[in-house]
């Protein structure tokens, strides 16, 4: 008997990972996209906000997967799932491997070097052989492996049978048409938190759209209140100046030169609180060592900038936490999937930088195997006539996402329980269009909307696991 298809949300990395493999495995799959396939997530923009790719893992001797995994414990503060970032420790090295071929990069140096904090040198820094976007080889072969693309178009909502997700609600983006795919699973890739937020690293496509359509099926969820900023320029797009600048005494907050020798962190919360305080914060011209690893667009901003000073901004770059998995990318409701930045549990407390890609990879790969284990057992009862799961569409998008502008800019970093509160009833209490006539644009302002409610109630609950329907 033939398998029911399967839909994958989202064509970053994670997403056509867990195409390509489920069309490996003889699935039949189809992966909708907001934007062209290949350039709608995270991963699309990794070469554009820095100089290089970084690539972290276990590369030289003596380090190990068990000592990778102390590091990302030790970071984590035990807001991790153990079994999750175990498996994420024992798959990083071959994952980094496979990404260098699969992605054709070409380390730069002749060995990683030492991150911060990490007992072995971990970061390779890599540069794609060619140009064009990062993924249009993983993309190419995945359409000549037969995966079917839906785009441009938005997954604005789940189909439940009983417990179990068996579809998904697709808004086509030209025309505004909407229509069910029945499938016997569906996969959320379709990114993290962190374009909830007004200044973002991420596209605007990855806006908590898996938290959204998770928290409206009643999936439970990890800690989607964790997320990680940086400074960045306050340019578009914004660019990461390095760790080495930012933190080399270059920084000028309110005016004032900041000591050098601050961790990364102690940075980001400066520029932060600089910034809800209205003061300027800024890159100043140096000589020093941090200098020398600017990226070149931004040392060439800095050379013109006036008096020498560029202003930097704070930037939401990655959802940590998000959609509770198991180590083989299921969630709490039978059908459903997540990988990726819309996974969360892998990485607690702090992000280890260069993990992105690889966590992609790894549960990309693991949760169309679990897929393809799963709807190899027979399941009782029929699929169909199942109830709908969607996000309600926001009314007045345009006057949806200035308020979450508002209401989210000064939470970025700072999440104080009055700032928290004040958003929250905002946002709980928007009006919402409940007609199915919603736009694209409405669409898209509802998930952000609902996927910014499921961040506050984490943050304000503080508790570990949450459950969905807050939404």
């Amino acid at each position: 008997m033939a398998r029911a298809p399967v839909v994958v949300v989202g064509s970053g990395l994670a997403g056509l990972s867990c195409a390509f493999e489920l069309r490996r495995c003889g699935l039949e799959v189809t992966v909708v996209s907001p934007a062209r396939p290949g350039c709608d997530g995270a991963s699309h923009r990794v070469h554009a906000l820095a100089p290089w790719i970084l690539v972290t893992a276990p590369w030289v001797k003596g380090d190990s997967p068990e000592g990778f995994r102390r590091d990302l414990v030790r970071r984590g503060g035990g807001l991790e799932r153990p079994e999750v970032c175990e498996v994420f420790a024992q798959h990083a090295a071959a994952a980094a491997r496979e990404l260098i071929d699969l992605l054709d990069l070409v380390p730069i140096d002749g060995r990683p070097t030492l991150l911060p904090g990490d007992e072995h040198p971990r970061g390779l820094r890599c540069l794609p052989r060619g140009g064009g976007p990062v993924l249009a080889r993983l993309t190419a072969a995945c359409a000549d492996a037969g995966v079917r693309f839906a785009a441009p178009a938005l997954v604005v909502g789940l189909v439940r049978s009983g417990e179990r997700v068996t579809g998904a609600v697709v808004r086509d983006r030209r025309d505004g048409t909407c229509r069910l795919l029945p499938a016997g699973a569906v996969v959320l890739a379709c990114g993290g938190s962190a374009g909830v937020f007004p200044v973002t690293t991420a596209p605007r496509w990855c806006r908590g759209s898996g938290l959204a359509l998770a928290v409206a099926a009643g999936a439970l969820l990890h800690r989607p209140q964790l997320t990680q900023a940086l400074p960045v320029t306050a340019t578009r797009p914004p660019l990461f100046p390095s760790t080495a600048a930012l933190t080399g005494g270059s920084v000028v907050v309110g005016g004032r030169l900041m000591a050098a020798g601050q961790t990364l962190d102690e940075v980001t919360w400066e520029v932060a609180r600089a910034g809800n305080a209205g003061l300027a914060a800024a890159l100043q011209a140096t000589d020093s060592a941090g200098s020398a690893v600017l990226p070149a667009r931004v040392k060439a901003m800095l050379e013109s900038a006036r008096e020498g000073l560029l202003p930097l901004a704070v930037a939401v770059h990655h959802g940590i936490g998000g959609v509770a998995i198991d180590a083989w990318g299921r969630t709490s409701l039978p059908g459903l999937y997540a990988c990726g930045e819309a996974a969360g549990g892998v990485q607690g407390r702090r992000r280890t930088m260069g993990t992105g890609l690889l966590e992609a990879r790894v549960f990309g790969v693991r949760a169309a195997r679990a897929v393809t284990h799963d709807l190899s057992r027979p399941r009782l009862g029929a699929d169909g006539g199942g109830s709908l799961a969607c996000p309600p569409p926001a009314a007045a998008p345009e006057r949806l996402e200035e308020a979450l502008d508002r209401l989210l800019g000064p939470l970025a970093v700072e999440r104080p329980p009055n700032g928290v509160a004040r958003a929250l009833v905002a946002l709980e209490e928007w009006p919402r269009d409940d007609t199915g006539m919603a736009s694209p644009a409405a669409e898209l302002a509802g998930l952000r909307r609902s996927a910014a409610v499921a961040l506050l109630l984490a943050e304000r609950t503080g508790q570990n696991e949450i459950g969905g329907g807050q939404g």
